[in-house]
Formats: C-alpha cells, sequence, structure tokens
C-alpha cells in the first residue's frame, strides 16, 4: 500500500496523527518539563491536535503503566 502524499503543507498525512506518533511527541514535551507536568491545553497547541486526542494519549500512557504494575507483580 502506498502512502499518499499530503496536498498542501498544512495537510497531515495519517502517520503525522497517529496514535503512536503523538505519544513520542507527547513524552518529549513532558520530558522537557522541568517540573514533570504538562499543561493539556498547551500540549494540544504545539502537537496541532484537538484536546479530545491529548485525553487518547493520556489514556494510553496510564494503560502501560497499569501493565508495567501487573507484568512486575506477576514476576514477583
Amino acid at each position: 500500500m502506498v502512502k499518499a502524499a499530503p496536498k498542501s503543507p498544512s495537510e497531515k498525512t495519517r502517520y503525522d496523527t497517529s496514535l503512536g506518533l503523538l505519544t513520542k511527541k507527547f513524552i518529549q514535551l513532558l520530558s522537557q518539563s522541568p517540573d514533570g507536568v504538562l499543561d493539556l491545553n498547551r500540549a494540544a497547541e504545539v502537537l496541532k491536535v484537538q484536546k479530545r486526542r491529548i485525553y487518547d494519549i493520556t489514556n494510553v500512557l496510564e494503560v502501560l503503566q497499569m501493565l508495567k504494575g501487573c507484568l512486575l507483580t506477576l514476576h514477583l
């Protein structure tokens, strides 16, 4: 399957808006925060996504943390 190139510089591809890529960018923003706190409104602006998408990202990160805790418990 060939990816279609964006028709204009402002148009995003499916990859640009993928949850995986946005989560990586979100983590980069979070790591740049000196106190480990990130304003979700600012994150939405910087990542150029709707706030709903930011909630998707935070949900993914919460699930990963829960899985990490479950796996750690299973290995003990």
